[in-house]
């Protein structure tokens, strides 16, 4: 059963490299897209000194690499926001959503598939801002504990994907517009302490940061990569992750179900 799904995994990323590797300058575009906002909040670390930011001082590093965190996991988080609706509402325009959810695999299943391509992509764009910031900019990763930064972007991946699923439900029911992505992906902008600690917000903003997962993603992975926090000193981080994703989750891929057996029954699944 496992070697199964991890077949079919790999043929919808064998799939979509092949339709993206069509654009050749697309991947490299992408990546040298990155270095730019690494380096606008490089040189704005220049005009921060942790001394005058004592919120920055917890985590173990000037503002550059608080941020370069966020830069990061943005990527991680757009993605998971992104993909599983932009899959749809490509394969609505292209007259093909009918037919790749009638398949035996479960329509749960193969929403979760598509998934592959994006989040080996935005892997290859996590590595490479980590690497020219330690490399190049001198970020110091000495004290990094990469097991519980593995197990928070794990987490976090789950958590933020169930927001995604939602995102493409929302396609499949109203044929076009997406405001969970909207409302989610701006929220989490500006709520998400992504490049600026959450704790200079006032007090009803920083709890209302405190129901998005990428809050404690970003904090967990902070403090994990520049601290050296361990598994047990992030546990609140990590159970309010692992709470949201072992919620969120089953109730994304029961309702992206209930709104495909909908289409399939009033024959809609085609419009858009």
């Amino acid at each position: 059963m496992i070697l199964l799904a991890l077949r079919k995994l790999w043929a919808f990323i064998k799939r979509d490299f092949l339709i993206e590797s069509s654009y050749k300058l697309g991947f490299a575009l992408d990546l040298i897209g990155s270095v730019f906002p690494v380096l606008t909040f490089f040189f704005v670390g220049k005009l921060i000194r942790v001394e005058d930011s004592p919120s920055l001082a917890r985590y173990g590093g000037d503002y550059f690499s608080f941020a370069l965190v966020g830069i990061a996991f943005t990527q991680y988080s757009m993605a998971a926001l992104h993909t599983f609706a932009g899959t749809v509402r490509r394969a609505q325009t292209a007259g093909v959503l009918e037919a790749m959810l009638s398949t035996q695999t479960s329509p749960q299943a193969v929403i979760l598939y598509t998934s592959g391509y994006s989040f080996l992509m935005a892997t290859v764009h996590i590595v490479f801002v980590f690497a020219l910031g330690g490399l190049v900019l001198d970020v110091n990763f000495a004290q990094a504990n990469v097991p519980a930064a593995l197990l928070t972007l794990a987490l976090a991946i789950a958590a933020i994907s169930a927001l995604g699923i939602l995102s493409a439900t929302a396609i499949v029911v109203l044929k076009k517009g997406d405001p969970i992505e909207v409302l989610i992906g701006s929220v989490s902008s500006l709520l998400g302490g992504a490049f600026f600690p959450i704790t200079v917000m006032p007090d009803w903003m920083q709890l209302a940061a405190l129901a998005l997962p990428i809050t404690h993603a970003l904090e967990a992975m902070r403090l994990a990569l520049f601290s050296g926090a361990t598994v047990l000193e992030l546990w609140r981080e990590l159970a309010c992750l692992g709470g949201m994703a072992l919620v969120l989750l089953p109730v994304s891929l029961l309702a992206f179900g209930r709104a495909v057996e909908k289409g399939r029954y009033d024959g809609s699944l085609m419009h858009y």
